[in-house]
């Protein structure tokens, strides 16, 4: 369940499918840096998302599952 109610938020499924979490460490700031990435800019490039996210660190070093989920989440968002 997503804390906004019965449904997951598109990054959140994104993550679930593209197998982001690991240890957990960097999950809810990484969740937040993408979210704000995407609602500022839905249709993020590769360079845009690692650019975005860089400041946050992973101790398992998902960073390409990270990409992969935030471009997954940005085309449920983009597709309705």
């Amino acid at each position: 369940r997503g804390a906004g109610g019965d449904r997951l938020h598109a990054l959140q499924r994104a993550w679930i499918d593209q197998e982001v979490p690991q240890c957990g460490y960097c999950q809810s700031g990484m969740l937040m840096q993408a979210a704000t990435l995407l609602a500022r800019n839905p249709d993020p490039a590769d360079d845009e998302i690692d650019s975005h996210m860089a400041s946050n660190l992973c101790r398992c070093g998902t960073y390409l599952r990270v990409r992969e989920a935030i471009k997954q989440a940005a085309g449920e968002v983009s597709n309705g």
